[in-house]
């Protein structure tokens, strides 16, 4: 007996522990969806402060500024008026890519009037100032933990003042001062990107022609008269375009990030590589926290002022055949021979393959290769590494390639570049993107909304499907189609709500985490919300989204 109590003793004592080891885990099991919830409620407010704030110091700086214009009325300035009232309708309608002032703005003249030097003295101070708050809060949003928030300020910064210098340094950007204008008094200089910089100065300075691209500023009379160089010659432009027919004497478009090869003709390779270069400066700039980790993105707020280099990493190549049997022949035994395709970015060589299409003349092919290429070459020297580090902890003899959402996430990967499909920019580089009557997310809300068409994988189960189980899928088509909406969601959702925290996703996926090799990323996790809660969101974007596409058919159908 003695014994026997002994064990039961001794039984209770190690029972008890797992007992109160299981509760435990159980509580925290329960407590996981309250602190999600949490999480995201603070998340939230926090995003919705940083917002408010941003809101009032705009609507500060236009009080002052229609307080200068009330004095200005007052003692007849009637073009000071004027030029208020456009600064003012510039800060209050915001655009997904402003345009902003390339040229630095001349110093107060002393030769004004009295009154003309006051009032000018008085907008240089207040837009100074005000620039100056946002440029703190875009600080403050970096630190909280929002970049794109962040970033989308400094724009907010730039339009404000113009000539803000750690604004313009954030964004890439060096003042330069054209030597052919030295004697213009209304010259001060230009904020341009340090390529430009470069390619602009020496004893054989380059300018970049709106039809022929970056050409010697010493050759412009003649290639407006139709002569063209060729091995150490002038020939014509026909007997030039003869000759690079062949596409081994393609025209070669160079710019600061790309390299476009064509044998269409010289000034639409030109606007190609315009409307990427557009379309990559827009990137760098809403997706910062993709590009650099958070530690090289507080840098680039830390080094802003400082002379940055002209980049010098190897261009993105893309090339532009004039016909599609010549893409054909060109991807033959990229693609597998049964799939026909528009497009095609090719990994190994790092390079986007298209064609001209005389039926469909939009860039949305080009938008949707060149993201994955953009993405891709980005991150490569990551992913590399994170396979070498994988091999170590798995014991590998040799490293295996690191394949993008291999076991989840794969989504993310199309959907993005589908989204981007819709990207559209006009030649002063201000942007569009997401139109709502876009075929992609007019198909996505068909097809969640509508019995006729209906398709929808919850979130959980779709944000788990890896690279195979997506491409395999039975209903493939419908997935790209969920896929872009998804983007379109998390891009757009409640002023751009989840937006970094898709980013992040989409940096985790392509820069894996050292610590998390042999586990994908969870969205769910990093937005800190749960699954059913974002299935209700999507479903009431789309809902929204149907209601502004139809909104807007019924205006083009008044207009018609």
């Amino acid at each position: 007996m003695e014994s026997a109590a002994e064990f039961s003793g001794g039984g209770t004592r190690r029972v008890w522990p797992c007992l109160l080891r299981l509760a435990g885990a159980l509580l925290l099991v329960l407590a996981v969806p309250v602190i999600l919830q949490a999480q995201d409620e603070t998340r939230d407010r926090r995003h919705r402060q940083l917002l408010e704030r941003r809101a009032a110091i705009l609507q500060s700086a236009d009080r002052d500024l229609r307080s200068l214009q009330g004095w200005c009325q007052e003692r007849g300035l009637d073009d000071a008026v004027g030029e208020l009232q456009g600064l003012m309708q510039s800060l209050l309608v915001e655009t997904e890519n402003p345009e902003l002032p390339r040229l630095v703005v001349p110093p107060v003249s002393e030769a004004l009037t009295s009154d003309e030097h006051v009032w000018r003295q008085r907008l240089q101070k207040l837009r100074e100032e005000r620039a100056g708050e946002i440029y703190t809060l875009a600080r403050s949003s970096l630190r909280a933990g929002f970049p794109s928030l962040a970033f989308s300020m400094i724009a907010d910064v730039v339009r404000l003042d113009p000539d803000h210098r750690f604004a313009r340094s954030v964004l890439g950007q060096e003042q330069f001062n054209d030597p052919t204008r030295r004697e213009d008094p209304q010259y001060a200089g230009e904020w341009v990107s340090p390529f430009e910089k470069q390619m602009r100065s020496g004893s054989k300075p380059q300018i970049r022609h709106p039809e022929f691209g970056w050409i010697p500023a010493a050759s412009v009379s003649r290639y407006e008269n139709g002569q063209r160089p060729w091995k150490g010659d002038w020939i014509s432009s026909e007997k030039e375009a003869e000759l690079r027919r062949d596409f081994r004497n393609a025209w070669e478009i160079p710019s600061e990030h790309f390299l476009v090869r064509t044998n269409v003709s010289l000034e639409e390779g030109v606007q190609l590589s315009t409307k990427l270069e557009i379309f990559h400066a827009w990137l760098q700039q809403n997706f910062a926290a993709f590009f650099d980790t958070p530690k090289s993105l507080q840098e680039r707020f830390e080094k802003a002022g400082r002379s940055a280099s002209a980049r010098k990493a190897r261009p993105l190549e893309i090339h532009y055949y004039a016909t599609r049997d010549e893409y054909q022949k060109r991807v033959a035994g990229k693609v597998p021979a049964n799939i026909e395709t528009n497009g095609l970015y090719w990994q190994p060589d790092r390079t986007c393959y298209f064609y001209r299409n005389p039926v469909k003349l939009d860039l949305s092919t080009l938008f949707h290769e060149a993201t994955h290429q953009i993405l891709d070459v980005a991150t490569a020297d990551a992913r590399r590494a994170a396979a070498r580090a994988r091999a170590v902890k798995m014991r590998q003899r040799q490293a295996e390639e690191w394949i993008l959402c291999q076991n989840a996430n794969f989504w993310l990967i199309e959907g993005l570049a589908c989204y981007f499909e819709s990207f559209e920019a006009d030649e002063a580089g201000n942007v569009s993107l997401g139109d709502p009557q876009y075929v992609r997310f007019e198909t996505a809300w068909q097809r969640l909304l509508d019995p006729a068409y209906q398709f929808y994988l919850p979130a959980q189960q779709f944000f788990g499907l890896g690279k195979d189980e997506f491409q395999s899928h039975p209903q493939i088509s419908p997935l790209y189609t969920q896929a872009a909406g998804y983007a379109h969601f998390l891009m757009n959702y409640e002023d751009g709500l989840y937006r970094d925290d898709l980013i992040e996703l989409l940096a985790q996926v392509y820069r894996p985490d050292a610590d998390q090799l042999l586990t994908e990323p969870s969205f769910s996790r990093i937005a800190g919300v749960g699954w059913t809660q974002l299935d209700q969101q999507y479903r009431d974007h789309m809902q929204n989204l149907e209601a502004l596409s139809r909104s807007r058919q019924g205006e083009n159908d008044v207009v018609q």
